[in-house]
């Protein structure tokens, strides 16, 4: 047994004990100091009696840290004498603390740390008071240990609530910032783009006052882990307030045509929102605002850049425009973005119409078809055809939207027409390559003409090989699909692609559709008079209609005729007409076969 008198101890052990150790000890020292003045001024103090007293965890070790006493608090742990208890430097990192312990503990006689002890659950925090003893030349160690676990785990919930959002746990305001000063140096740096944006959600309050807040709770919860989902790797996720999310784009955001880039992206962040969000009882879809600043031309700082960015979005708020650049006063809006977000609009507010462009026999003159053009009246542009504008609405995921409200609307125009008693011959339609990849297109185009009890035979759909080339495998499938649906296939703009011999040979096509530069200054051209003759003569070989684009004149018009070529379009029959005027040519034509 190791006894040490109460002065050497107290002096040499409470001076190194700080904090909780500290206060313990001087409650103790001062009960013993005065039990022992009513005793005996000379009796000793024995170590038995400290560990009885202290509720602390208090274990006596050898020199290489070996239990050799533990007082009973300690009894709850199982360590038995002769053990090593094993303390850790970290929570999650499991490397004995014991080194860097001893290390100190031989240039002076007291340590003080926190370390952390395994146990069957959760490892815990401790926090260790360790004085070196010396008895007749041996080297001991007193470990005085308190769990402060509670204290630990309460420190880490204020640290994150300090920095994060309290119920979606997304970076908050503060931490948001942090992580904007990295990305907007490198981009100094590196003289390259970043951007930040600011998403809000107009209609939470109402939602709130007609539903309620715990409903109003859900669907905070939900946008945050629907945007999460859709965010795009490495842009950054905050939220400043209950219905205002922030988000950093870095660099690698922002290439080639950074204001396209970075519309597409929160083109994707709205539609992801867009999706039933399921609370009680009900489902609802919500529309969302973002405003965009982009370093360097916004703001160089953070303060300029979020300034600028509330401002845009403000304005488009004001004037419904769901995404808004903030640009310099005096310059224009890049000419790609500003198109796709006038695009945006233009489906909401009924800005296309559909028109027809008749197809007519060349060797009898008469109507056989009516080929479908898509017209977007545009405020600011004017008329504008779709051929005009669809590399942009692919670019900005809106081109399946707008060419399937394009078939609706065909759908219904067509269910009008015959209950006004007038006959179509037939429609022609294209579809791009975007539409023929859609695995549920041809359910899709079933369903729509069963409900306007339309026969998939009054359609001719024509198709660029520019989707076969992409995707052969996929292609083949889908197009047998389409014709064993009912519809016909015709190859568009024939010859002026690779043109292969094997898918020409396909059981699924029912004519080509010469293109348009093929017949071009046909009747000036001897070369390309042959290279179209040849054209033709191939197609014929496979028993395929033919048809041409774009003919101008009577001279084009005979010599495809001679040729081969049975039906056209272009100049020489009139341009594309809207619904009513295009009615008009079809009772005529329908008179004339009755009384022809």
């Amino acid at each position: 047994m190791l006894h040490s008198s109460y002065t050497e101890f107290a002096s040499s052990f409470v001076l190194s004990v700080p904090g909780l150790g500290l206060v313990l000890l001087l409650a103790w020292v001062l009960i013993q100091r005065r039990a022992q003045l009513q005793r005996s001024p000379v009796q000793h103090l024995s170590l038995d009696s400290f560990f009885s007293s202290c509720p602390c965890v208090v274990w006596l070790a050898d020199t290489d840290f070996q239990l050799l006493q533990a007082n009973p608090a300690a009894q709850q742990l199982n360590w038995l004498p002769g053990s090593k208890p094993q303390y850790y430097q970290s929570k999650y990192c499991q490397q004995s603390a014991w080194p860097d312990i001893s290390a100190e503990l031989q240039h002076q006689s007291h340590w003080h740390g926190m370390v952390w002890l395994s146990t069957e659950t959760e490892p815990k925090a401790m926090q260790l008071w360790i004085t070196r003893l010396l008895h007749n030349k041996s080297t001991f160690y007193l470990v005085v240990q308190h769990d402060i676990s509670a204290e630990q785990q309460q420190q880490a919930q204020l640290q994150q609530l300090s920095t994060h959002d309290a119920l979606t746990g997304l970076s908050n305001r503060t931490l948001w910032l942090a992580q904007l000063e990295p990305v907007l140096q490198q981009c100094q740096a590196s003289q390259r783009h970043c951007a930040v944006a600011l998403l809000e959600l107009t209609e939470l309050n109402q939602i709130r006052q007609q539903f309620g807040n715990q409903q109003a709770l859900i669907l905070e919860c939900w946008v945050a882990e629907q945007l999460q989902q859709h965010l795009p790797p490495a842009a950054v996720l905050g939220q400043f307030s209950e219905r205002r999310f922030a988000l950093i784009f870095k660099p690698e955001h922002c290439q080639q045509q950074t204001e396209l880039a970075l519309w597409q992206l929160a083109r994707q962040l709205q539609l992801c929102l867009q999706n039933p969000c399921p609370l009680t009882d009900f489902e609802v879809s919500l529309q969302c605002y973002i405003g965009l600043a982009v370093y360097p031309q916004s703001g160089t700082d953070s303060d300029a850049l979020l300034q600028h960015a509330n401002w845009a979005l403000q304005q488009g708020m004001q004037q419904q425009q769901p995404i808004t650049f903030w640009q310099q006063p005096g310059l224009a809006a890049p000419a790609d973005w500003q198109t796709a977000d006038e695009l945006e609009q233009a489906l909401r507010q009924y800005q296309f119409e559909l028109c027809y462009l008749p197809c007519y026999q060349l060797e009898q003159h008469l109507l056989t078809a009516l080929t479908v053009q898509l017209a977007w009246h545009s405020p600011k542009r004017g008329l504008l055809w779709l051929e005009d504008f669809a590399a942009v609405a692919a670019q900005s995921h809106q081109l399946l939207a707008i060419e399937r409200w394009q078939f609706q609307q065909l759908c219904q125009q067509l269910w009008q027409w015959r209950q006004q008693g007038v006959t179509v011959p037939g429609i022609r339609l294209e579809l791009s390559a975007l539409q023929l990849q859609q695995p549920d297109l041809v359910a899709y185009l079933l369903h729509h003409l069963q409900e306007w009890t339309l026969d998939p035979a009054l359609f001719s759909l024509m198709i660029d090989e520019t989707y076969y080339l992409e995707q052969p495998g996929l292609a083949h499938k889908q197009m047998e699909a389409l014709a064993k649906a009912g519809f016909s296939l015709w190859w568009l703009n024939f010859g002026s692609g690779q043109t292969p011999l094997f898918l020409l040979q396909q059981p699924y096509w029912t004519g080509v559709i010469l293109a348009a530069s093929t017949v071009a200054e046909l009747e000036n051209d001897d070369q390309k008079r042959h290279l179209c003759s040849c054209l033709i003569r191939l197609a014929a070989s496979q028993q395929l209609r033919v048809s041409a684009l774009q003919i101008d004149n009577e001279m084009q018009g005979y010599l495809l005729h001679v040729m081969g070529c049975q039906l056209g379009t272009g100049l020489l029959f009139g341009q594309a007409q809207n619904a009513g005027q295009i009615s008009k040519i079809l009772m005529i034509e329908q008179q004339t076969q009755k009384t022809g």
